[in-house]
């Protein structure tokens, strides 16, 4: 047993890559105090028309996602990093619900904390008021920059230009916010980045439930907690969560009698994730609904090719009804 055991740990050790071995042996950077350093990138935003706050942060620290991102829906979202106060996040949304405003909750949270020269923290409130503070005992480069609806923030980073480029990339991408996000962490690693370079990120973003039915106001919550292409993994999951979210949007407004609305949602799905076949069949239903048989005889064509269920579902299906005689449609469904 002992040599089974040990055979299969000699195999696992060879076939690790060395892009994985090179994710997995990062020593943490602590300070004078034993406080690990958070050298990060991050960035709180709004988006005023959904009413979405999150936060989008990258770093050469295991889990950075874990420990940065805090928000919460109707209040607002924070992001606290350097030698990381975690408690910042939850006292911080606390006291933005109390009717604080960013300004006052940087200020409570740092005069009361010792350790307030080596914290880094960045708070969007729902109303989109931004404030940041930048200890002066912070690695350089460190610095935050605001505009409207967002503040970048970051520490130990190439330079300034990283929070330039994040503010530029997160102004000039259009967009739902977690895409506005993601342009703006890769914005800020193409011009340099965390000094020490990449191993983990995420995005959070938080949207009111409403009467929308969900359980949690987390929107989107994606995070690579340690990973050789963090910023393409992230995207890889944004990119999932986002066209899921996008599928249910189109659903929504189709109930509605609104099928030009949810024709562009559900084209966003098929966008982000152009491998679900489900996304095309559905855009399919759609656009017969909408009476564009071109349109749904295509999108129908391409989720067949894909997966033949679809050939069933479609000839069962009530969105369909109206092209039952359509020699094209019958070819399709095998009729």
């Amino acid at each position: 047993m002992k040599r089974c055991l040990s055979a299969i740990l000699a195999t696992s050790l060879i076939a690790t890559t060395p892009a994985a071995l090179e994710a997995q042996t990062h020593e943490p950077i602590l300070d004078d105090h034993g406080e690990e350093i958070v050298a990060t990138f991050s960035i709180v935003a709004r988006d005023p028309e959904t009413e979405e706050l999150g936060i989008a942060v990258q770093s050469r620290a295991f889990r950075a996602a874990a420990i940065v991102s805090y928000a919460k829906a109707g209040v607002g979202a924070i992001a606290t990093q350097a030698s990381a106060n975690q408690s910042y996040g939850p006292e911080g949304l606390a006291l933005l619900e109390q009717g604080l405003s960013p300004e006052e909750v940087v200020r409570r949270l740092t005069e009361a904390d010792p350790g307030r020269d080596r914290r880094q923290l960045g708070i969007i409130d729902a109303q989109g008021r931004v404030a940041a503070h930048t200890g002066s005992g912070t690695s350089d480069w460190a610095g935050d920059i605001q505009g409207e609806n967002y503040s970048a923030q970051g520490n130990i980073l190439a330079g300034e230009g990283v929070v330039r480029e994040m503010a530029r990339a997160f102004e000039e991408t259009e967009g739902v916010l977690a895409e506005r996000l993601m342009a703006a962490l890769d914005a800020g690693e193409a011009a340099g980045g965390d000094a020490r370079g990449k191993q983990s990120g995420g995005i959070l973003i938080v949207k009111p439930i409403g009467d929308s039915g969900r359980t949690t106001d987390r929107w989107v919550d994606v995070r690579v907690d340690d990973h050789p292409t963090p910023f393409l993994e992230i995207r890889r999951l944004m990119n999932m969560q986002v066209s899921r979210n996008q599928s249910g949007i189109a659903e929504d407004l189709a109930e509605a009698g609104q099928l030009e609305e949810a024709i562009r949602a559900q084209r966003k799905a098929v966008a982000l994730a152009p491998e679900r076949d489900q996304y095309l069949y559905e855009l399919s239903e759609l656009h017969a609904r909408a009476g564009d048989t071109a349109l749904a005889l295509g999108a129908l064509s391409l989720a067949i090719d894909r997966n033949a269920r679809w050939r069933e579902e479609a000839a069962g299906s009530e969105a369909f009804a109206a092209l039952g005689s359509n020699e094209d449609f019958r070819r399709l469904i095998g009729r």
